[in-house]
């Protein structure tokens, strides 16, 4: 039976995530949101029948009862009818999350087809200031897999299918992109959306002004990849005095057709833990320095890199100072040498533990002296 394979944002975000672990961040969300825009111009249909499955769940760190966008507004959120003024419309700021100690965001977007099976995808993102960290989650490539990449000051981590890569990064630039939330700023809808005063609601936790959008289909383009029709939304805008204008809360449902296939659309994006704390940890499974726990790290390392088993670094000093500490180190650990080479310019050494082999090979490189240590064998 022949499939239908959608191409839909998810891989796009993927994309540009993974350039973020070496060290383009910033440069990666920018990528992403200009994906976002013309997502529509990539979608693929690779043939005629069937829709792929994508459906992701629910981060243990998103508000509890929030399981879809079409009924999270209604369960969560407190209504308070307000006989009040309208307040003056508020100016949402693309950099409203600049001056907060922390805060949590997600958007998840739906497609569900009159006949055949939906699609759907989750992000997630959590930012501190001290320390300087984030964290990032994508749900949706496939039924049983999703992608997160965490970086704490200058060390970042990228996992995906049980395995982790781990990197050096730049604690500026991760400070300096603080407020870049996710990959969807709601100012660019709420500018143009004409939106009508509905009241004030609490919204996770926050006082807030809720809103209905007066939306047209192409502020629908950036996820549709068909005909809009019936676009709705509404949007949950703070309104207490020590957070600024920011969007608590936006949700936006459409009628689509796809390939002649009718469904219906939907998107969910919200900011939540505002200033609350919290902390951000190196991914399940993964080790803080890239080694495990009986090998140690050199100090004062730079140029860190470690996936699969295999650890690189540099550092300044010379080949025979680092070959010097690992047989002292290593020895410490309970590590027993089976060979010990030294030639100029390069050492190479063979260790065994229970049922691992690390190999340790210290050679010069340009300006720096070059390490490698690799790992095999065990569980």
């Amino acid at each position: 039976m022949k499939k239908r394979i959608w191409l839909p944002i998810t891989l796009l975000v993927l994309a540009s995530l993974g350039c973020s672990v070496f060290g383009r961040a910033r440069e990666a969300i920018e990528i992403g949101k200009e994906a976002a825009t013309r997502v529509s111009e990539v979608a693929t249909v690779v043939d005629e029948e069937g829709v792929a499955t994508l459906m992701p769940d629910v981060s243990e760190d998103a508000p509890s009862g929030e399981e879809s966008s079409s009924d999270q507004s209604g369960e969560e959120s407190t209504s308070e009818e307000s006989s009040q003024e309208e307040p003056p419309k508020p100016e949402l700021d693309a950099d409203a999350l600049t001056g907060l100690e922390s805060y949590k965001a997600r958007f998840a977007a739906e497609w569900k087809p009159e006949n055949g099976e939906g699609e759907s995808f989750i992000f997630e993102e959590a930012h501190t200031r001290t320390p300087s960290a984030q964290r990032l989650v994508i749900k949706g490539m496939s039924e049983d897999e999703s992608m997160e990449i965490v970086q704490i000051e200058d060390q970042s981590w990228m996992c995906s299918a049980g395995s982790c890569t781990q990197m050096q990064a730049d604690p500026e630039e991760l400070a300096s992109g603080f407020s870049d939330a996710a990959m969807f700023d709601p100012a660019g809808v709420w500018d143009d959306a004409d939106p009508t005063f509905l009241g004030r609601e609490k919204v996770n936790d926050i006082q807030t002004r809720h809103y209905e959008l007066n939306l047209t289909a192409v502020q629908a383009a950036f996820l549709a990849q068909g005909d809009v029709s019936d676009l709705s939304g509404e949007i949950w805008i703070a309104d207490e005095p020590d957070l600024p204008e920011l969007t608590v809360r936006f949700e936006m449902a459409w009628t689509e057709k796809r390939q002649e296939v009718t469904g219906q659309g939907s998107f969910f994006y919200e900011t939540y833990d505002l200033n609350a704390p919290f902390s951000i940890e190196p991914p399940e499974g993964a080790e803080k320095s890239g080694l495990p726990e009986d090998v140690p790290a050199y100090p004062d390392a730079s140029e860190l890199f470690s996936m699969a088993g295999m650890t690189t670094f540099e550092t300044a000093d010379p080949v025979s100072d680092v070959g010097d500490f690992y047989r002292e180190n290593l020895a410490a650990q309970g590590w027993t040498i089976g060979s010990d080479d030294e030639m100029e310019g390069m050492v190479q050494q063979v260790w065994n533990k229970d049922e691992r082999t690390l190999t340790l090979i210290v050679s010069e490189a340009e300006g720096a002296t070059s390490v490698m240590i690799s790992i095999e064998g065990g569980s």
